[in-house]
């Protein structure tokens, strides 16, 4: 399987970057071809899977993501495409995932509803690494993987598994 990860970020080295790697790192310990690219550098679509996420700042996530989900939504169509945010609002717990839902989640998921196979809500972190997250991104991209394979041998039902 081809997956293309797209995503930004405004801090270098910090959690999404991380997050980003060990999902790609995953997908090579699996087998599949993994690339990382930023919103600007996708210029092929050719993927089978594209898994698109951001960070939130200010109570949004990026304006590059969300343009690139947006100007893109058609080409992305064919694609199944799994989104994730990156956030501090997870640790309110189920006050903090209608508001989630609501202000990060909406504006990825309006232009590719369609297209999405699975949602996910990492922690972030601001000082040290949080591993348990790394533990999670590998077992979210193992999980998205098998519900494409499944997918696609079961001829292309869709999901009712979104878990936000």
């Amino acid at each position: 399987m081809k997956i293309c990860i797209v995503y930004d970020t405004k801090r270098i080295g910090k959690a999404t970057e991380h997050i980003v790697k060990w999902m790609a790192e995953q997908a090579e310990n699996l087998g599949h071809n993994a690339d990382i690219r930023k919103p600007s550098e996708v210029d092929n679509f050719g993927y089978d899977l594209f898994i698109v996420g951001s960070p939130i700042y200010y109570e949004k996530p990026m304006r590059s993501v969300v343009d690139f989900l947006r100007s893109n939504s058609e080409k992305l169509s064919k694609n199944k495409v799994a989104l994730f945010v990156i956030c501090m609002a997870k640790f309110f717990g189920g006050h903090g995932l209608k508001y989630i839902n609501k202000r990060y989640i909406k504006p990825l998921l309006t232009p590719v509803e369609d297209s999405v196979v699975d949602i996910h809500i990492f922690k972030g972190w601001l000082l040290k690494p949080d591993y348990e997250q790394e533990t999670e991104s590998k077992d979210w991209l193992k999980s998205v993987v098998e519900m494409v394979l499944n997918q696609e041998r079961s001829m292309g039902k869709k999901s009712d598994r979104i878990t936000i």
